[in-house]
C-alpha cells in the first residue's frame, strides 16, 4: 500500500471532496508522419478545408449545449474556439506545410499547433499563456474530424464508479464541460490556472478542484484514494484513516454552517449591534453566478468583471455592442431594485491584451485600467454605450479602474457624454444621470482623493493592487509574499484618508478587495467609518453574520488602535485579539470565523 503524501497545488474551486483517482491522459498519441506524394497535396488540402468545417461545426452544437446549460458566457468560449479554426495565422502554416513538405494533414496540425501553444505558454501574460488550452482543445477537435484519435467524451464516458477524482495533465475546457457530474466529485491538474476555462467552468459547476500540482502525475495512479481541499489548495493521497476522519467531519461541519449562515444572510437588512447599516455586495464576473447573488443573501452586485467577456474569447477580440449590452442587461434586469456596478474593461498589466498594450518592460505599471482603454477609444466607446443603452432597467452604475487622478475622471466624463449623445441621436432613451465611481487602487488616487470624491459619485477601494503599489510588492511574487500585506500601516492610513475624503464629499465609499472578506479586517474597515463591502458570493453570509455581532464604536475604537501602531505584525496581533473580543458574545460566528 502507497504511504500517505500531501500535495499542493492552486486551488481554484472551494469545496471537500473524497474518492478514487482516475488518471486521464488529456492528450492524444502523437500523430504519425506520412509522406504524400505531389499529386496527394491539393486533395490533402481540400480533406483539410472539410475536416475544419465539420469542426467548426461540432464546436457550434458545443457551444449552442453550453449555452443552454451555462450561459451565454461559457458558450463565448466555444465560440472563440472556432476563430481559431478561421484564423490565418493557425491555418496558413497548417496549409503551408502540408503543400511545401508534403506531408499529412494530421501531422501538421500536431506540429503547428504544438509550437503555438508551447509559445503561448512562454508568454508573461499569465492570462493569455493559459490559453494555450484552448488551443490544445482546438487541434484535438480538428484531428477528431480527420478521423484521427478517440472522442474525448468516448473516453470520459468509460470512467467507473461514482466518487472519481479525476487527475490530468491539464483538462481543456470542452473536457471539463463533458465531465460526467455524477462520476466525478473533483478534478486535479499538473497544469494550469485560476483563470484557465477549465477553472473558470469547474467553479460554475461547484466541483473541487486544485490545478497546477508539480509532479501530480508521477505521484498519483489510478485507484489511489484520495481527499481534494479545494479551499486550501490540497490534495492528499492515501490519507490516514484519522485524517479521512478530519475531512469527513469537515465536509459536514461545513455544510451545516454554511446552511445556518445562508439562512440568516437572507433575511433583512443587516445592522450592526448598534444599529448602523451596513452594505455587503458580491463580486461576479459571469451572468452564471446571478443566482449566488440571491442565494447567498448579497445585497447586489459591488463588482461585476467586465473583462471575462474578452478574456474568455480567443485572447484577439472584443464582443461588439449589441452582445455586451445583452449580458449586462441579463445582470441588471435579473438583479433590479438591487444596484449592479459593472467595471469598464480592468485589461493590461497581467490581464491578457498584450496586442492592445504591446511589449512592455514593467506592464503593471503600463498601459492597464483606463489607461488602456484611453488609447482605444473606439473600443471603449463601444462599451459605454452598451453600458448607457441598458441603465434605465435597472440601478447600474459605472466603476472605473486605475484612476489615477482628476484628470481621468474628467476624460472618462467626456468619453460617457459622447456615448450617451449617440445613443439619443438613435433613439435609445438613456438616463440624463448614470452614476460614475473611481476605483481607488493607485496611490496618487488615494493621496488625491479629496479631489477627486467631488468629481464622481462614489468611490470604491481596490485593495489587492493599492497595497501591491503602495508597498512595491507584486502580489504574485511568491518571494515578497511576506511584504505584500493589506493591513501595514501604510494601508490604513491610506484607507483613512480616502474614508474621510468621501465623508467630507458626501460620498459613498465602498471596499471591494480581499480586505473586505477577512473578518478581522472587515471589522477594522467598519471601525475605520466604511459601509459598503463587496466580496465573492460565498463569503457573504460569514460577513453579514460578524457585521451583526459587532458594535461599529468597538470597532472604531479598535480601528483608532491599528492605526497607532507602527509594524504590520503589531496591528496583527492587535487585530486578532479584538476580533476573538468583539464576537465572543456569539460563539457560532466565532467558530465560522476560526474554520
Amino acid at each position: 500500500m502507497k504511504r500517505s503524501l500531501s500535495l499542493s497545488g492552486i486551488p481554484v474551486s472551494p469545496g471537500i471532496a473524497v474518492g478514487r483517482a482516475a488518471v486521464w491522459l488529456v492528450r492524444a498519441d502523437s500523430s504519425p508522419r506520412r509522406d504524400l506524394d505531389s499529386e496527394e497535396v491539393p486533395t490533402e488540402l481540400e480533406r483539410l478545408r472539410l475536416a475544419v468545417e465539420s469542426a467548426i461545426r461540432e464546436i457550434g452544437e458545443m457551444a449552442g449545449q453550453v449555452e443552454e446549460r451555462l450561459g451565454r458566457e461559457y458558450a463565448a468560449i466555444f465560440q472563440a474556439h472556432a476563430l481559431f479554426l478561421r484564423d490565418p495565422s493557425f491555418l496558413g502554416p497548417i496549409e503551408k506545410k502540408i503543400r511545401i513538405e508534403r506531408v499529412n494533414a494530421e501531422w501538421a496540425v500536431e506540429v503547428v499547433a504544438d509550437a503555438l501553444a508551447a509559445r503561448l505558454r512562454d508568454l508573461p501574460d499569465q492570462d493569455l499563456a493559459l490559453r494555450a488550452s484552448d488551443l490544445d482543445d482546438v487541434a484535438a477537435i480538428l484531428r477528431r474530424s480527420l478521423g484521427e484519435g478517440e472522442a474525448a467524451v468516448d473516453r470520459l464516458a468509460s470512467l467507473t464508479g461514482d466518487s472519481c477524482v479525476l487527475v490530468a495533465d491539464e483538462l481543456t475546457p470542452s473536457d471539463a464541460v463533458r465531465i460526467p457530474r455524477d462520476k466525478v466529485v473533483a478534478f486535479v491538474t499538473e497544469r494550469g490556472g485560476k483563470t484557465s476555462h477549465a477553472a473558470i467552468l469547474a467553479r460554475s459547476f461547484g466541483i473541487p478542484a486544485v490545478v497546477a500540482i508539480p509532479k501530480l502525475l508521477a505521484s498519483i495512479g489510478d485507484g489511489d484514494r484520495l481527499i481534494v481541499d479545494g479551499r486550501e489548495g490540497v490534495v492528499w493521497r492515501e490519507p490516514s484513516e484519522d485524517v479521512l476522519a478530519l475531512f469527513r467531519e469537515r465536509q459536514g461541519r461545513d455544510a451545516t454552517r454554511e446552511h445556518s449562515l445562508k439562512e440568516r444572510s437572507v433575511s433583512g437588512l443587516t445592522r450592526t449591534r448598534d444599529g448602523q447599516e451596513v452594505s455587503i455586495r458580491a463580486n461576479i464576473e459571469l451572468v452564471r453566478e446571478v443566482p449566488d447573488v440571491f442565494e447567498y443573501g448579497a445585497d447586489g452586485v459591488g463588482l461585476f468583471r467586465s473583462e471575462f467577456l474578452y478574456l474568455s474569447g480567443a485572447g484577439m477580440e472584443f464582443p461588439d455592442e449589441a452582445t455586451q449590452a445583452a449580458i449586462y442587461r441579463d445582470v441588471v434586469v435579473r438583479l433590479a431594485p438591487r444596484p449592479v456596478v459593472i467595471r469598464t474593461y480592468d485589461l493590461g498589466g497581467k490581464k491578457g491584451a498584450r496586442h492592445l498594450s504591446g511589449a512592455e518592460e514593467n506592464p503593471v505599471l503600463g498601459l492597464r485600467g483606463v489607461r488602456l482603454c484611453f488609447s482605444h477609444p473606439e473600443m471603449f466607446r463601444t462599451q459605454l454605450r452598451a453600458l448607457l443603452s441598458v441603465a434605465s432597467e435597472g440601478d447600474l452604475r459605472i466603476l472605473v479602474p486605475m484612476v489615477a487622478g482628476v484628470e481621468d475622471v474628467r476624460r472618462v466624463r467626456t468619453f460617457v457624454e459622447e456615448a450617451r449623445q449617440e445613443l439619443l441621436e438613435r433613439g435609445i432613451a438613456v438616463p440624463h444621470s448614470v452614476p460614475i465611481g473611481a476605483m481607488i487602487e493607485v496611490p496618487s488616487a488615494a493621496l488625491t482623493a479629496d479631489l477627486i470624491a467631488p468629481e464622481v459619485d462614489f468611490l470604491s477601494l481596490g485593495t489587492n493592487d493599492l497595497t501591491q503599489y503602495t508597498l512595491a510588492a507584486d502580489r504574485a511574487n511568491e518571494a515578497v509574499s511576506d511584504i505584500f500585506r493589506p493591513h501595514h500601516p501604510a494601508m490604513l492610513r491610506l484607507v483613512a484618508r480616502v474614508q474621510e475624503a468621501a465623508r467630507a464629499a458626501g460620498k459613498p465609499l465602498a471596499v471591494c478587495g480581499e480586505m473586505a472578506a477577512d473578518p478581522a479586517l472587515f471589522l477594522l474597515l467598519l471601525g475605520l467609518g466604511i459601509r459598503e463591502f463587496s466580496m465573492g458570493p460565498r463569503s457573504v453570509p460569514l460577513l453579514k453574520d460578524v457585521a451583526r455581532c459587532a458594535s461599529a464604536a468597538d470597532a472604531s475604537r479598535m480601528a483608532r488602535a491599528a492605526l497607532s501602531l507602527s509594524t504590520p505584525d503589531d496591528v496583527a496581533a492587535l487585530l486578532a485579539r479584538e476580533a476573538e473580543t468583539l464576537l465572543s458574545g456569539d460563539p457560532e460566528t466565532r467558530a465560522a470565523v476560526n474554520a
